[in-house]
């Protein structure tokens, strides 16, 4: 038995006629004829007497549509509880994440989040060094990198951040972009300084690059992007940020061996808080639907 057809028993009840209860259900009559007939086979039992007049509930009939009024209570019940429970959703999330998932993914995120849940203030902290979410210095953590580890913080994978190597338009037309890995050590490379510098896609650059062509350092992507606008060289960005600088080009195909994980961190102890629960998940959802972006391959 499917469940949906109940609402069509109900509706049929209700107008007396199959044309009624597709007028109050928004859909054709045959599709009305076809679930009735559909939920009569499933039960084994007539529950309309077709007349000239219209359709009249057999005893079966009657039943079922007090347990499809009974169910539609519930719904509706239902409905107005988690209103009520979005209305008074209120406190303030902290979230903790680097600057290229801040301002590339979740600032633009908010207004929408604001829109559904306006009590909610959300409270980013845009930095590289990774806050301790279990001694309470965030809520809510985007990282990239291995599965967290420790106690006291829940954790949920997130599509694969992608890495490709990029450089300037201006400086792919003055010097000519590479087009193989080999062709790498042909150009200057701009790398990175810091807990950066241990990042796989930056040691993988850094090993195929000719002695000496590391002539410039950042310690932030941002940074790093400043230096390929000013067309100092090559440099490996994520995806998501090279793919938005109107400036930059991707010089080598797609290279999912350097994908890095992306997880979603929760302080254990505020996953079940209205308010964080409700950010956690949107972030969760928007992310999943920005995997292209996010990994950089449709």
């Amino acid at each position: 038995m499917d469940w949906d057809d109940l609402r069509f028993v109900l509706a049929v009840t209700r107008s007396g006629a199959a044309l009624g209860a597709a007028r109050a259900l928004g859909v054709n009559q045959s599709t009305v004829i076809r679930r009735i007939a559909h939920l009569e086979a499933a039960l084994g039992t007539r529950l309309f007497e077709r007349q000239r007049q219209g359709y009249r509930a057999t005893e079966a009939g009657l039943k079922v549509s007090e347990a499809a009024e009974r169910m539609e209570a519930e719904v509706t019940a239902l409905s107005h509880r988690m209103a009520a429970e979005q209305r008074a959703l209120g406190g303030t999330v902290r979230l903790t994440c680097s600057d290229t998932i801040a301002s590339r993914l979740v600032v633009p995120w908010l207004p929408s989040f604001q829109k559904t849940h306006p009590g909610v203030t959300i409270e980013v902290i845009s930095s590289d060094e990774r806050m301790d979410l279990a001694r309470g210095e965030a809520d809510i953590a985007v990282r990239a990198g291995s599965s967290p580890e420790g106690a006291g913080v829940v954790a949920r994978r997130m599509p694969y951040s992608g890495w490709n190597l990029y450089c300037s338009r201006a400086y792919a037309e003055e010097r000519g972009a590479p087009a193989t890995m080999a062709e790498i050590a042909n150009h200057p490379v701009v790398g990175m300084d810091g807990r950066m510098a241990t990042l796989a896609p930056v040691i993988w650059l850094a090993e195929r690059a000719s002695p000496g062509a590391i002539r410039f350092r950042s310690n932030s992507l941002t940074g790093l992007i400043a230096n390929l606008r000013a067309n100092m060289g090559l440099a490996m960005l994520p995806c998501v940020m090279g793919d938005g600088e109107p400036d930059l080009l991707r010089c080598l195909p797609p290279m999912p061996e350097l994908d890095s994980e992306v997880w979603l961190i929760v302080r254990e102890d505020l996953r079940t808080a209205p308010h964080v629960r409700a950010f956690a998940d949107f972030v969760a959802e928007r992310m999943q639907a920005n995997r292209a972006i996010m990994t950089g391959r449709p």
